[in-house]
C-alpha cells in the first residue's frame, strides 16, 4: 500500500484524493492545505475543485439512493435544532447549496452560487470562500467514509 501524497501532485485528481485521503486519516488540516494551491490559482481552478468534492458527494449519495425519486437535498441543523438552509453561515450555506445543484445535474446553478459567493468583492469574502471549502471538503470526506462504510 502506498503512502499518501503529503504534497500537491502534478495530477489535480491525484492531489484532492490525497486531499480527501488525509481527511479519513484523521489529518483535515494536511488534506486541506493540499487544496490551497487551487484556491490560490484563482477561480477556475477554485470552482473545479469544488466540483470534483461535490462529486465524490455524488458518488456516495448515488450509491445510497440508487433510485432516487425527486431530487437531493439537504437538511439543515443549527445547535441541534433543524433549519432552514439559507439560516446557516455563508460558508455551509455555499457547500449545502452549491453540493445539492451539483447532485441534482444543475451545474450551471452550482457555478452561480460559487460566484455569488466569490464576486462580492466584501472582505469577508475570502473567509466566506475558506469556510464554504472547508465544509464542501468535510462533506467529501464523510461521503468517502461512507463508502468505506465507516464513519468519523
Amino acid at each position: 500500500m502506498s503512502e499518501i501524497p503529503t504534497t500537491p501532485c502534478e495530477d489535480p485528481t491525484e492531489t484532492i484524493m490525497a486531499a480527501v485521503a488525509h481527511g479519513m486519516t484523521g489529518n483535515p488540516a494536511l488534506g486541506l492545505s493540499l487544496l490551497g494551491g487551487f484556491i490560490k490559482d484563482g477561480p477556475t481552478t477554485t470552482v473545479s475543485m469544488c466540483a470534483a468534492l461535490a462529486s465524490m458527494v455524488a458518488v456516495a449519495a448515488e450509491k445510497q439512493n440508487p433510485n432516487p425519486k425527486g431530487t437531493f437535498c439537504f437538511l439543515a441543523f443549527r445547535d441541534g435544532v433543524p433549519a432552514e438552509v439559507a439560516a446557516l453561515p455563508p460558508g455551509p450555506r455555499f457547500a449545502a447549496q452549491f453540493t445539492a445543484a451539483w447532485l441534482n445535474g444543475q451545474s450551471q446553478t452550482a457555478y452561480a452560487l460559487f460566484n455569488a459567493l466569490v464576486n462580492q468583492e466584501r472582505e469577508e469574502d475570502a473567509a466566506n470562500l475558506a469556510e464554504g471549502v472547508h465544509a464542501l471538503y468535510e462533506l467529501a470526506v464523510d461521503a468517502a467514509m461512507s463508502l468505506r462504510g465507516g464513519a468519523r
